[in-house]
């Protein structure tokens, strides 16, 4: 929101800003397409896979909410790509700015925002699980059953909605304008004609106005600069004058746009009061909590595995005297070796896990820590940094959020063979079987969880949970110990 000072507005963002803007907004559509395509597909195998019955737990109830809502988002970002990016030279500027494509983008605008709150928070409960799970095993059927975690996924759900949704829906409205093209149709000029718009304009105006005349007792040379400047503000804020006559006018088109509201514009606190929610409340806490979390998590893991690493010690030793001295007849001796083996594999899965933990926890980083900062930035610098750098780094966090949304499939493949086996169970083609066979005590695993998960769950007794670590927007899922 333009102000009525002489000042000139500072510069944060340089030529390279806009420069890097420029380029990358060329490609920006058709990466983007791509990524939104590829998410689908992996968040719809994550929600067929994690809501099989066999696969019922807590955690997997978080990823499946996870994975709805990162679906959700896919979905909607692609007609917006397409026709904001990919077709927007090609579409007639009354069809590219239609009144109904304006109603679309102000949807787009709550509706992303919605739907990537909800994933943070969810995000952040499932490292509060994991933590519990980890930390405090005794007390993670009270706290974390399936009753808990889904009125924990609906109240995340319902609460987004009603503190995201209203404030982005009074701060934004859709204005009518009129564009002006010449012969080759470029946009020569631009003529609002809703008339909350038109009359904030004037007001602007009529404060550079009495600003300037305010100055008549200043020195002739500082007096010309503000004039100068007065002259440079009343041209990019009111864009109702006539063209040049060099560049003739060929003809007028009706357009809509999503501008500040008459709300938002006579309230800056308003709009402040909308940027700090997005950083502090949607961005910045949930890193914070996330990152206390999964570093705690980390340290509870190497606690754990130092703890299992000296009761094995003692095992092992006295496997290593019973091979060097008289051999048992029972066979209990020649079997500490194969148990010691299984240990030493549940400690190298662990190590795993835990760089695993550590590459989360930096993508998730990234990914929402600049994008909090950003807010924040803006917030407290207003609209000249909003202007130079927030807007022309928006596509590129827009990427990185979907990059972001996209991977959970690859990461519950990576690290847990229950997802791997069961995916392989459902949409493996029969044929491969004869030369890449599922490994059969893989298969008797699930298909006897199958027949005993039901049962379970009626008793309200809660399975062992699959724990693996991803991001959400980024999640913390590790292998049970």
């Amino acid at each position: 929101m333009a102000s009525g000072n002489n000042e000139t507005a500072p510069l944060y963002c340089g030529s390279g800003m806009d420069n890097f803007h420029t380029s990358y907004k060329n490609m920006h559509g058709y990466v983007s397409l791509v990524v939104c395509i590829l998410g689908t597909i992996a968040n719809t195998l994550n929600i067929i896979v994690l809501t099989r019955r066999e696969m019922r737990s807590p955690t997997n109830a978080i990823l499946t909410g996870l994975a709805v809502a990162d679906l959700a988002v896919m979905l909607e970002y692609i007609p917006y790509t397409i026709h904001d990016y990919i077709l927007t030279d090609s579409l007639p500027r009354e069809e590219k700015l239609s009144y109904s494509w304006a109603c679309f983008i102000k949807f787009h605008s709550i509706f992303a925002q919605v739907l990537h709150t909800i994933s943070i928070w969810l995000t952040v409960t499932l490292a509060v699980w994991r933590y519990i799970a980890v930390g405090y095993p005794q007390k993670n059927r009270v706290w974390c059953g399936m009753r808990t975690t889904i009125i924990t996924i609906t109240t995340a759900y319902v609460v987004c909605v009603l503190v995201v949704s209203p404030s982005l829906y009074l701060i934004t409205a859709i204005a009518e304008y009129v564009d002006q093209l010449d012969a080759q149709g470029k946009v020569i000029g631009s003529i609002p004609m809703t008339q909350y718009v038109i009359d904030y304009r004037n007001e602007l105006l009529q404060g550079v106005k009495v600003a300037a005349l305010n100055t008549s007792l200043l020195e002739p040379a500082a007096n010309e600069t503000l004039w100068l400047n007065v002259s440079a503000l009343i041209t990019s804020t009111t864009t109702t004058a006539a063209p040049p006559t060099a560049t003739p006018v060929v003809r007028n088109v009706t357009v809509y746009r999503l501008y500040h509201s008459d709300l938002a514009l006579h309230n800056s606190s308003l709009q402040n009061a909308t940027f700090l929610i997005y950083s502090v409340v949607i961005k910045l806490i949930p890193c914070i909590a996330l990152t206390i979390l999964s570093v705690r998590l980390i340290l509870a893991l190497l606690e754990a595995k130092r703890r299992r690493k000296m009761l094995t010690s003692k095992p092992a030793a006295a496997a290593t005297a019973a091979s060097n001295g008289t051999k048992s007849t029972n066979g209990k001796a020649a079997d500490r070796p194969r148990k010691n083996s299984k240990t030493l594999e549940k400690e190298k899965q662990t190590d795993r896990t835990t760089r695993m933990l550590l590459a989360v926890l930096l993508l998730f980083l990234i990914t929402e820590f600049p994008q909090g900062i950003m807010g924040l930035l803006n917030a407290l610098l207003g609209e000249a940094f909003y202007f130079q750098c927030y807007l022309r780094l928006s596509d590129l966090m827009d990427i990185l959020a979907l990059i972001n949304s996209s991977i959970n499939f690859i990461l519950y493949c990576s690290m847990s063979k229950q997802f791997r086996t069961t995916f392989a169970l459902l949409f493996r083609p029969k044929f491969l079987d004869k030369w890449l066979p599922v490994a059969q005590d893989e298969v008797v695993a699930v298909r006897a969880e199958r027949s005993t998960v039901a049962p379970a769950l009626t008793k309200g007794q809660q399975r062992p949970q699959l724990v693996v670590a991803t991001t959400t927007t980024n999640i913390t899922q590790v292998t049970n110990l």
